[in-house]
């Protein structure tokens, strides 16, 4: 009887031992994978980006702000371009442009990164105010951007509209000849 309460526990403790170590190493890869995700290294630099853009120190927020304000800028150039492609409306050579305002967005935003670690104040608050009207008149570059995509999808849109009116014109046109041709014959 002692040997099979000796084997049984001898059995269950490599069993634990087993199931110890293999959640061990799982833990692990799962700890390994999440420090490693570009997924949540940009949603920490994003919560850092808006904690910082809300600072009371001016020249700590005013770098922050300005990248967010070049980011958001590129996601909705992007997501115009993207839902105008899914439609079909000519988007022309619009993408290329986009791109390369993304790459002088980077490195305005490396600059302002960079900016902002500047100890000194003075040069901080130089750094900042020259980046800044760079972002601006790349923001502005953006929207004309997605103005021009616009004025682009709603000439688009004009055109099918009257090409779709002038179809029901002539439906409508075509229906009442038929009724009066043929819609009023007493029945032989």
């Amino acid at each position: 009887m002692l040997e099979v309460l000796v084997e049984t526990l001898a059995v269950g403790a490599g069993v634990l031992a087993t199931i110890g170590a293999g959640t061990g190493i799982a833990g692990w890869l799962v700890v390994r994978k999440v420090r490693r995700s570009r997924v949540i290294e940009r949603t920490r630099d994003r919560g850092m980006l808006a904690a910082r853009a809300y600072a009371p120190d001016r020249l700590t927020r005013e770098p922050a702000r300005l990248i967010g304000e070049l980011k958001r800028s590129s996601r909705a150039t992007h997501l115009a371009l993207q839902e105008a492609s899914e439609q079909g409306r000519p988007v022309g050579d619009l993408p290329r442009a986009a791109a390369e305002i993304d790459r002088a967005a980077a490195s305005i935003e490396n600059m302002l990164r960079t900016a902002d670690r500047e100890p000194n104040r003075q040069l901080k608050e130089e750094l900042t105010t020259d980046l800044a009207a760079q972002a601006k008149a790349l923001d502005e570059l953006s929207a004309e951007l997605r103005r021009s995509l616009l004025k682009t999808s709603r000439s688009i849109d004009t055109r099918q509209l009257d090409q779709a009116t002038t179809r029901l014109r002539g439906e409508i046109s075509a229906m009442g000849t038929w009724r009066d041709t043929y819609g009023n014959r007493p029945d032989w």
